[in-house]
């Protein structure tokens, strides 16, 4: 019976450690995926996961903000982000992305960040609005 609640303690464990291993991405991509919390603002989050990319914003308990896009990593250099922007009844505008328009209505809002620091731990991201820091949640 100890062998066997071993066995099933290691085996979880495992599993757990190994939750990167599951999500079919490799190299550097690796390191980004997961719940990234914004320095200056510790009610904003980028959440990455298999080419999903997931704005969050905590307003209050009840009053969250989740849009979903895409995302590509280009090495350690840029990363840009894709959110659809017309599926949601808040505006975006005060992310000052920039438009894609689209002939269907679907418009997407987009940046393209370049990379100042990448670790397993914490991201550095620049643009021509500025940095945003973030570490990893």
């Amino acid at each position: 019976m100890k062998k066997t609640v071993f066995f099933v303690i290691c085996s979880v464990l495992f599993m757990v450690s190994c939750d990167k291993f599951f999500v079919g991405v490799s190299g550097r991509e690796v390191d980004l995926q997961g719940k990234w919390q914004m320095d200056s603002n510790d009610s904003t989050y980028y959440n990455f996961q298999n080419s999903i990319f997931q704005y969050q914003k905590y307003y209050t308990e009840n009053n969250i903000l989740a849009v979903y896009g895409y995302y590509t990593l280009y090495e350690d250099t840029a990363l840009e982000l894709r959110l659809l922007r017309d599926i949601y009844s808040e505006s975006l505008d005060y992310l000052g992305w920039d438009t894609l328009y689209s002939a269907t209505g679907q418009d997407t809002i987009y940046r393209i960040f370049t990379i100042e620091k990448f670790t397993k731990k914490q991201l550095i991201l620049k643009s021509d609005k500025g940095k945003m820091s973030f570490r990893k949640f």
